[in-house]
């Protein structure tokens, strides 16, 4: 029961209300296959309100801190994630909610109970392309050496590549070689597949090509803390429509054309989940569904936060970190969801002060300074 609650409101905590700020054009970089894309702004959500008072700031550097190999890399790139990273673009032509099935099978280390990734074989094509481009302040010079420095200690040392207009790096990784490039000192451009980091770098992306994906991005401003599209179709689609369907929600999600989860953190949350359906009807029906959903979670929630509280061995830190998301994401959709119809979209927004979130922060621990 749970998994499915989480799977209907896992958006609600990273949602934010565009309001009536103007859409902005697809971000230039965005590669014209792309269905799936993702952005978030390290910094903004480092220097909020919200999170400095929470102590959360402080916390992400004491945690980098303590991985020792993580902080060197930072140090010798002269990187400060809060000062110089403003932005991540995460871009897939296909869907990572959709396993890849060619990949080969991860196995699992008896004695540490790591998990192994096997190599994929040299010059195999990945079955999953993407393309990741950070933007901020960087030194281009700091960056490559601590990469080489990476590459010498994990035995895979840094290639370098002659591209139009400057130098490639290519790195080796369990899952094929991986491309980077830059652009300035203001864009790193990383991509396991290299035409797609060229193509970047030299500018020729066109718009997007796939309408739903498009549609998924109306009514962002580019000025969000976090933002995902996710357009239905290609693998996720398939993924979507295997089986019959469960209920007439289930029935009803199948005609969406796209997700878009949207985010801004400043002293509080605020927030919007779309799912943009292919008629009001189906619009209608979604939004029937998930109040049901909503309105039967509040039980859970009680049950959640009683199993949290149960919760007192110190050796499952990771298991009271997941009931506390849970709590947290079923407390903002219920205490603060606004649901509604918007022509051929569902929306359900979110929004919740610092007093607001107060009772429950404090309650999970979290109550700041």
């Amino acid at each position: 029961m749970r998994q499915r609650i989480v799977f209907w409101l896992c958006a609600l905590v990273l949602v934010f209300a565009a309001g009536q700020s103007r859409a902005v054009d697809p971000d230039p970089c965005i590669p014209p296959d792309t269905i799936f894309a993702l952005k978030i702004r390290p910094r903004q959500i480092l220097t909020s309100v919200l999170v400095k008072d929470l102590g959360w700031d402080e916390l992400f550097k004491t945690t980098l801190a303590a991985v020792g190999p993580v902080q060197e890399f930072l140090d010798t790139a002269g990187l400060r994630i809060d000062r110089d990273l403003e932005s991540i673009l995460w871009c897939m032509p296909s869907s990572p909610l959709v396993d890849d099935h060619d990949a080969p099978q991860k196995a699992i280390d008896p004695d540490t109970g790591d998990i192994i990734q096997p190599d994929r074989p040299a010059g195999e094509k990945p079955a999953k392309l993407w393309l990741n481009v950070l933007q901020g302040k960087f030194s281009p010079k700091k960056i490559t050496k601590a990469l080489e420095n990476h590459g010498k200690s994990s035995g895979a040392p840094l290639r370098k590549l002659k591209g139009d207009g400057g130098t490639l790096l290519q790195m080796d990784s369990p899952l094929g070689p991986i491309f980077l490039g830059f652009e300035g000192n203001s864009k790193i451009i990383v991509s396991n597949q290299l035409e797609r980091l060229k193509a970047c770098l030299a500018g020729n992306y066109g718009k997007p090509s796939s309408e739903r994906f498009l549609n998924g991005m109306e009514g962002l401003t580019d000025k969000e803390s976090l933002w995902v599209v996710q357009a239905v179709e290609g693998d996720f689609k398939k993924q979507m429509e295997q089986g019959e369907p469960a209920d007439s929600g289930e029935a009803a999600m199948r005609e969406a054309k796209s997700f878009q989860v949207c985010a801004t953190i400043t002293d509080g949350i605020q927030g919007k989940l779309t799912i943009a359906a292919t008629t009001p009807r189906h619009a209608d029906s979604m939004k029937t569904a998930t109040a049901t959903a909503m309105a039967g979670i509040e039980k859970e929630l009680a049950e959640m936060l009683r199993e949290l509280k149960d919760q007192e061995t110190p050796d499952s830190p990771s298991e009271k970190a997941g009931v506390s998301v849970e709590a947290a994401i079923a407390y903002l959709g219920v205490k603060q969801g606004k649901l509604e119809v918007k022509g051929n979209n569902m929306v359900l927004q979110v929004g919740a002060d610092r007093k607001a979130l107060g009772p429950l922060l404090k309650w999970l621990g979290f109550s700041g300074q």
